[in-house]
């Protein structure tokens, strides 16, 4: 196809680079190191590594595959960072005039090619226009509430398909299809997880935007196994594949600061009658995906939670051994509890490309409350990590290993039971957690790994015979609760975790029966009213006839 524009590559701006040297040097070498080469004081730390100037191979681009940006090209990554990567939003900090020296003096970086060469060419990819324009709202909002009809995304899952998409990104989009993929320079890259869009590296902050998968899809990524599929996949296919990668991820209400959903700081726990399913497949636990409030449920939707909580994760990076890295920035939750059996459940998932398969090196993860609820006084909290001596916590880590898994297994339709430990342990500090000397009341009545994502289902008893350091949970109260996971596979143990701040859990009230006859009774009363409205309509007509008659 032919390109939507050819020229020549934009030259170095030479007057403004000063200004960009200083900025580059105050806000970008820590990371992208003195010569641009990607080996900053802080490189180390991440994932992925920081971008290697030196090649001149960007990823982010409307210009063809192996071809240099443009400078709006580069405008938009400094400006909108990289998500799902350590790389800012610097148009939060820099004014245009900053970001357009600092991107001047990143092109001087460049050794083995020259912006200012007249045999650096480029041509801008043409990416069409997106077919499902509607009238109704912002862009941002047509994308947001999927406007897309289904068929275009069944046809585009179709191209998936004969496209091998699958091998790298997964049979479900979560990037697991391939471990063992490297960089241009060597170091492990991973494939996007189109299931968590926010975390798109060139969603340019609009993660529902269709246009950044049509632009990757064209160009490819420099640097990366991602090649461009311009001349295997006509235009007009191409934003059918980007309608189905679209579809795949939940709409939320997106935080303008952080570029993620906002998190739901209180987590309900559904009043149950009877016993609660303790299968994660039972539709009792089949869960909205979507924010009820943007996007309405289908009629035949069969599940009966009303949706799961969204909450986001850091790394532990307070003290210790700090861990500048997770694999897991989310974890999503939802819960029930049930009087019949006085127990609560809480289901946990995540998605994690890979498992561990090092029994010295388990993956992990765990729900922390405070140990002695009853003696915090208002929005008093323990300390977030572990705790003190005077707030103890209560921590349900649930230590597993997939059976039979390898990462380079192919994926299994039923997905990979979980050889499950569970450890209670008392945090009393940071250096003093210890496993509880009584007998154990937490259990994982259910888990699996399947296709990227780990379901872990815990169950316990609302009031345990240890008053000392088990958390008694009263029901209609809010009751702080934060999480913490372990990846195995990249060495996560002990305080070298992901770690959430302090949420609330309350435990819904059961719906009162008396509340059944409400809508009979409503009805009823409705019926009996309006039959007096016809009878007072009538009777009026009548007495006005003979009124007039006389």
């Amino acid at each position: 196809p032919a390109p939507l524009w050819a020229g020549k590559a934009d030259p170095v701006n030479k007057e403004m680079l000063e200004q960009g040297k200083k900025i580059y040097f105050k806000r970008c070498v820590w990371c992208h190191g003195v010569e641009g080469g990607g080996d900053g004081p802080s490189a180390d730390r991440l994932f992925t590594r920081p971008r290697n100037f030196n090649q001149g191979t960007f990823k982010i681009r409307t210009t063809d595959s192996g071809q240099l940006p443009l400078d709006a090209d580069l405008i938009a990554t400094v400006k909108n960072g990289l998500p799902g990567s350590a790389m800012p939003a610097w148009g939060e900090v820099l004014n245009d005039a900053e970001v357009q020296a600092v991107v001047q003096f990143v092109k001087t970086l460049v050794q083995d090619r020259n912006f200012s060469d007249e045999d650096e060419s480029v041509d801008v990819q043409s990416f069409g226009e997106m077919p499902w324009k509607t009238n109704s709202g912002s862009l941002k909002e047509q994308n947001l509430y999927l406007g897309v009809p289904q068929e275009a995304i069944d046809q585009g899952k179709q191209i998936f398909i004969k496209n091998k998409c699958f091998e790298c990104h997964g049979g479900e989009g979560r990037g697991d299809g391939n471990p063992t993929m490297k960089d241009d320079w060597g170091f492990p890259i991973v494939a996007a997880d189109w299931q968590q869009c926010w975390n798109f590296r060139g969603s340019r902050r609009d993660p529902y935007n269709p246009f950044n998968i049509v632009r990757t899809v064209s160009t490819g990524m420099n640097g990366t196994p991602m090649p461009n599929f311009k001349d295997q996949i006509p235009v007009e296919d191409r934003w059918k594949i980007a309608a189905f990668v679209n579809s795949l991820c939940p709409r939320k209400k997106i935080d303008k600061l952080t570029n993620k959903p906002v998190p739901d700081f209180l987590i309900s726990s559904l009043y149950t009658e009877g016993k609660v399913a303790t299968k994660i497949d039972d539709p009792m636990w089949e869960v909205f995906d979507h924010d009820p409030k943007l996007v309405a449920k289908g009629k035949d939707y069969p599940g009966t939670l009303n949706t799961k909580s969204y909450i986001a994760m850091s790394g532990q990076i307070t003290r210790g051994d700090r861990n500048f890295k997770p694999k897991v920035d989310n974890l999503w939750v939802a819960s029930r509890w049930s009087p019949e059996d006085k127990s609560i459940y809480y289901l946990v998932e995540y998605h994690l490309r890979f498992l561990s398969a090092d029994p010295a090196s388990p993956d992990a993860v765990g729900i922390q409350w405070p140990g002695k609820l009853q003696d915090l006084y208002g929005a008093e909290k323990p300390y977030f990590i572990y705790g003190d001596n005077k707030k103890p916590v209560d921590i349900w880590k649930a230590v597993f290993l997939a059976k039979d898994y390898k990462p380079t297994n192919p994926p299994k339709d039923d997905g990979y039971q979980l050889d499950m430990k569970v450890e209670e342990l008392i945090g009393e500090g940071f250096d003093k957690v210890s496993k509880k000397t009584t007998p154990g009341t937490v259990e994982v009545v259910d888990s699996v790994f399947k296709q990227g994502r780990v379901k872990v289902l815990f169950r316990r008893t609302m009031e345990t015979p240890n008053k000392t350091t088990d958390v008694q949970i009263p029901s209609e109260k809010f009751i702080p609760v934060s999480f913490m996971q372990w990846s195995g596979a990249n060495q996560e143990k002990n305080e070298h975790m992901a770690i959430s701040t302090w949420y609330y859990t309350i435990l819904e009230p059961p719906v009162p029966q008396s509340i059944k006859y409400i809508p009979p009774i409503m009805a009823l009363s409705f019926f009996c009213l309006e039959g007096w409205l016809v009878w007072m309509t009538k009777r009026t007509r009548k007495m006005y006839d003979e009124g007039k008659n006389h």
